[in-house]
């Protein structure tokens, strides 16, 4: 498994995590995370294969107007 520059697994849940801390806990990167993990088969611990930019990236665009 590929880790992030945090030190943390790839996962939904890690980046779930770091958007709660970076944007409100109600952001829309925070509930489009919310709805991955959802629709997961393994939850928050479900491997995100895509590079650490471009899911900061999505994070950031999802949340665009919420700071």
């Amino acid at each position: 498994m590929n880790k992030l520059s945090t030190g943390d697994d790839s996962t939904l849940g890690s980046y779930l995590k770091i958007a709660k801390a970076i944007f409100s806990a109600d952001s829309g990167g925070v509930k489009f995370l919310e709805q991955k993990i959802k629709d997961s088969p393994n939850g928050e611990n479900e491997e995100v294969i895509a590079d650490e930019s471009q899911m900061l990236h999505a994070i950031a665009h999802q949340s665009k107007g919420d700071l």
